[in-house]
């Protein structure tokens, strides 16, 4: 009997090689996440049999995981001119443009003001571009007083340390680079910041997922995203169709009728501006596809 985490990396080589070489009368995956963005199916390894399925709406409505509000928020930045590698914005000139000034810091912190109930008390992960953005944010962070560090590659040797600051809020923000996107159970997260956009609906729901843990006194995750006019390839739909969940009509009528069918407790508000980025995106994906 063979189980395997996060088996959502089943095609790679090291979890083939465990697979072919074991012959167990089961074998069991489990993952959050079963989409690739390389599109690959992980049920060949499984005779294409899913045993048990719970998606996260359901879960939410089921109340195995914590409601989010999760607001939209326009970004002053044009993403729409940043180069696209491999499926994803390049990451040297996204750094650059992150971190270009002081200007959208100041927005986030205004943001977090307004939408969080006390932005000092807050136990917050900032999912950034680069090692050089963390460092970045974590140092305008404390520059007007407010407890942040950053955990990346860099600095993993003192993860339990500041984990364990982190759950005591010796430190409220948290800014990180790939480093929380599976594998941490952080429960205490209660604000999750989007500061870069997330090409991968499975590293999205990873990450939002950090959030998501039940936890005593948490009533509901903040979810700060902050959207910019992105490039044609980007997907906003898969993202918010991973969050409504299956519904008869098309992610773009949910967006315009602001979202009738989340699940229980949850809200999504999108600012108006924000709102028109992800629509202007929809369509064009849409026209794409209609014309291949």
């Amino acid at each position: 009997y063979i189980i395997l985490d996060e088996v959502h990396h089943a095609s790679a080589s090291t979890y083939q090689k465990v697979i072919n070489y074991y012959n167990p009368q089961v074998l069991l995956g489990l993952t959050a996440t079963p989409e690739r963005m390389d599109g690959k199916n992980i049920l060949t390894d499984f005779n294409y049999r899913i045993a048990a399925e719970i998606r996260l709406p359901d879960a939410l409505n089921n109340k195995l995981l914590c409601p989010f509000q999760y607001f939209g928020i326009s970004d002053s930045i044009d993403y729409s001119r940043i180069k696209w590698n491999n499926g994803k914005y390049d990451t040297e000139e996204l750094t650059n443009v992150l971190t270009a000034n002081d200007i959208r810091v100041r927005d986030i912190i205004k943001n977090l003001e307004k939408y969080t109930k006390d932005f000092k008390e807050v136990s917050t992960i900032g999912f950034c571009a680069s090692i050089i953005h963390a460092k970045f944010m974590k140092q305008k962070f404390k520059e007007v007083g407010l407890a942040a560090e950053c955990l990346t590659s860099e600095n993993s040797f003192n993860r339990v340390d500041i984990i364990h600051r982190f759950k005591v809020k010796e430190i409220n923000y948290l800014f990180v680079v790939d480093i929380f996107n599976e594998g941490v159970d952080i429960p205490e997260i209660d604000t999750v910041l989007f500061l870069r956009p997330t090409e991968s609906l499975t590293i999205f729901l990873q990450q939002l997922g950090r959030g998501l843990r039940l936890h005593e006194g948490k009533d509901v995750l903040t979810v700060l995203d902050f959207v910019g006019q992105a490039r044609k390839e980007f997907d906003y739909e898969n993202k918010f169709r991973a969050l409504i969940g299956k519904t008869n009509t098309t992610v773009q009528n949910e967006i315009e009728k602001d979202f009738p069918n989340l699940p229980l407790g949850s809200s999504i508000i999108l600012e108006k501006q924000a709102k028109e980025y992800i629509l202007e995106n929809i369509r064009q994906a849409t026209d794409m596809n209609k014309r291949k």
